[in-house]
């Protein structure tokens, strides 16, 4: 009891905070410097059920029959972007690859690159049939394979918007994009385009897209048995 009333005065809530934030500094350096990780617990990120992810691929499976075949981005673009993310040439003809993967006309397609500071949308895109619009955010931390994964994913929203396969939901819409995204040949590029990555500064992290890495290799395992039971 003594001990404790020792301890009182300097129970402050100016002290409380120093600790927390010497536990959080800990937390930063072991996670970042020695385990490799992102220092980022998972509770930042929404987590997706197992169970919506099933249904989802179930839903592409009823539509589609099986997954696409892996897509590849063509080098030369990619060199071109890593000297130049702005290169709005490149990027056009990178959305026009993408699209010809699924199997579209990608050229009238109107691409608009922004600078909007946001943090909750990387991509955007308008259809009505007549007119197409996407919107691309680039962020100062963005890497090249972040541009790659949200071409990809607003290609696939134009795709599902075409063979009429969408969710009520907009979250679970979302989640069916990502989903798709995979399916159709996107998995190593989701894969690495959905990275967390350092932000401007060392105790900063962004990522984009809707679900995890650890999301995107759930959905290439079901899509693996899928393609198992095909052809034995």
């Amino acid at each position: 009891m003594n001990r404790l009333n020792e301890l009182l005065p300097y129970l402050t809530f100016s002290n409380i905070c120093r600790v927390l934030t010497i536990f959080g500094f800990i937390y930063f350096v072991v996670k970042r410097f020695i385990m490799k990780q992102a220092p980022v617990p998972k509770a930042a990120f929404k987590q997706v059920p197992h169970e919506l992810l099933e249904s989802c691929v179930d839903q592409l499976v009823k539509k589609e029959k099986e997954p696409f075949a892996p897509y590849t981005p063509p080098k030369e673009l990619i060199q071109s972007l890593q000297q130049d993310r702005e290169d709005e040439e490149a990027l056009k003809e990178l959305l026009c690859d993408i699209c010809e993967h699924l199997g579209m006309d990608g050229s009238y397609i109107k691409l608009v690159i922004q600078h909007t500071p946001v943090t909750d949308r990387a991509g955007e895109i308008e259809t009505d049939l007549a007119f197409t619009t996407i919107r691309l955010e680039i962020q100062k931390t963005y890497q090249v394979d972040t541009l790659v994964a949200v071409l990809a994913h607003e290609a696939t929203h134009l795709k599902l918007y075409y063979r009429g396969v969408r969710r009520k939901d907009s979250w679970e819409n979302e989640i069916l994009t990502d989903t798709a995204a995979v399916f159709y040949g996107f998995y190593d590029v989701m894969y690495r385009g959905y990275e967390v990555r350092q932000g401007e500064n060392a105790f900063s992290y962004h990522k984009v897209g809707y679900i995890s890495q650890q999301d995107i290799k759930f959905i290439g395992e079901l899509l693996d048995k899928i393609s198992q039971k095909r052809y034995t």
